[in-house]
């Protein structure tokens, strides 16, 4: 793509508020992420009794492995909702200001194309006048 299709996408509104939407859940997902896992850590370095001790009583699961697979498995499932999100709401409206500002640009070339067109023609219709003026064939 040419530098004015990419000035196109950048100047769409859409393209904006594509951008903030990724952008906000990007980092809602990402909070969420180190919220978790490093609540983990600090409940690991400053309460260690609780990582230590038992989900229920005679059972050989501690909390902290607990806690940490229900981390990888949230975590799993926090990545395959962003993939959602972005194969359909995102790749839509990212199809959508590709298309717009191919097509805007195509037109402006097609524009473009028909003034110099016009502007040729009008020269062979001038240069083609000339000579019958010079014979005096334009004078009757």
């Amino acid at each position: 793509m040419s530098e004015a299709v990419y000035a196109r996408i950048r100047a769409n509104p859409k393209f904006r508020q594509l951008v903030e939407s990724r952008g906000r859940l990007a980092w809602t997902l990402a909070s969420i992420v180190l919220v978790l896992f490093y609540a983990l850590v600090l409940t690991i370095a400053f309460a260690p009794g609780v990582i230590g001790s038992r989900v229920a009583p005679g059972s050989t699961l501690s909390v902290g492995i607990a806690a940490g697979l229900f981390q990888f498995v949230f975590f799993w499932l926090l990545t395959a909702l962003y993939v959602s999100k972005a194969n359909t709401t995102y790749d839509a409206l990212t199809n959508e200001v590709v298309q717009d500002a191919v097509a805007a640009e195509l037109a402006a070339n097609r524009d473009a194309a028909a003034k110099e067109a016009l502007a040729a023609e009008t020269v062979v219709a001038v240069v083609q006048e000339r000579p019958r003026e010079a014979s005096g064939g334009a004078r009757r």
